[in-house]
């Protein structure tokens, strides 16, 4: 991505990239900050590549930066247009078409949205257990999405590539997943690799986990706790959006930490653009009761509902224990509701019953 160096300042140069789209700040104390107050200087062009090197050339610099000049200078705001403030469903400009929900051909599907899937557009958090098998359950989860034909990627900010090859051994069709490890930017500043990735536009991506992602880049890259959070955050939003290469609405599954008080480790921003938040646990004891995931918020499908899965040679999800499970809550509400009555009804049953056996005796 090529920038221009706006402004430069005693602690942080911010830089535009060329299209407009998007800006970036490089505090002083990263080690290319003296590189971008040579850049601003001299008017040259800074490019950010996927490998995180950082280069500067003179090539159409005098040109961007004319386009840049007015961005620059202060203009006085206008009113604001209190009327475009509200808008309607028909001017969304969003193509219907292309919500097709994002399909695991497991029994996951029915208990992830009414329309079974993953649902474009959305962000599911997932919290749970240690040892309980998370990444593990949702692994399978973006492989069955991938062998459906969906493009998904791993982020992994935890795990390094011998850890997936332990992995692959257990499960070989895992292997055509595309992952990308973080560990190996920790030199660079991995805010750009993660930036470009995910502009390619994905489908269906899982993040493990949302805290050591941050942390990743918070370190890496010389910023403050709230700049990375929101810079993250925001990045989510924008891909939900389809403001990327492909514009597709991309799906978020992020695995988040907890606090020893099993408090998850995050905003309150996170917890109010999370429109499914998964609770992964232990039916029983640790490590030998049965595993379940379970819905405590979800504005696609159901709450309260446990699907349990098994991990061995295969992640296994156990679908007749579900099927039956929904059967049966369906035949309770159905009870509930054939049983209603009116106790008036029951009383004037019985004195019209007594009515007529004093009428027999006489």
């Amino acid at each position: 991505m090529k920038y221009t160096v706006n402004t430069v300042t005693g602690t942080e140069a911010t830089l535009f990239s060329l299209d407009g789209s998007q800006f970036k700040t490089i505090v002083k104390s990263h080690k290319h900050y003296n590189k971008m107050k040579f850049a601003h200087k001299e008017q040259l062009i800074v490019n950010f590549n996927e490998s995180g090197r950082v280069t500067t050339t003179k090539t159409g610099a005098t040109e961007a930066y004319k386009k840049q000049t007015p961005q620059a200078k202060a203009t006085p705001k206008k009113p604001f247009d209190f009327k475009n403030a509200v808008t309607s469903m028909q001017k969304l400009d969003i193509n219907t078409d292309l919500l097709v929900p994002v399909k695991t051909n497991t029994i996951f599907d029915k208990f992830m949205s009414t329309e079974e899937g993953f649902l474009p557009g959305t962000n599911i958090m997932a919290a749970g257990a240690p040892g309980v098998g998370k990444t593990t359950m949702l692994l399978e989860l973006l492989s069955g999405a991938q062998q459906n034909g969906h493009k998904v990627l791993f982020i992994s900010a935890e795990m390094n590539k011998m850890d997936m090859a332990r992995y692959l051994k257990r499960f070989p069709h895992w292997k055509t997943l595309p992952i990308l490890f973080l560990n190996e930017f920790t030199e660079d500043c991995p805010q750009t690799i993660v930036e470009g990735v995910i502009n390619e536009g994905w489908d269906l991506i899982l993040t493990d986990s949302y805290t050591e992602v941050n942390d990743t880049v918070k370190e890496s890259c010389n910023l403050t706790r709230s700049k990375t959070e929101k810079w993250f955050l925001d990045l989510m939003i924008a891909n939900n959006e389809g403001k990327n290469k492909t514009k597709t609405f991309t799906t978020f599954v992020t695995i988040l930490q907890l606090s020893k008080g099993g408090v998850f480790v995050g905003s309150n921003k996170l917890k109010h653009m999370t429109s499914a938040m998964m609770d992964i646990n232990w039916d029983g004891a640790e490590n030998s009761g049965a595993r379940y995931m379970e819905f405590t918020k979800n504005r696609c499908g159901q709450v309260g509902s446990k699907l349990y899965y098994s991990l061995g040679e295969t992640c296994k999800f156990d679908e007749d224990r579900y099927i039956k499970e929904q059967e049966y809550t369906q035949l309770l509400n159905k009870e509930e509701t054939t049983q209603d009555f009116s106790w008036d009804d029951i009383f004037q049953n019985n004195e019209e019953a007594i009515q007529k056996a004093d009428t027999s005796e006489i």
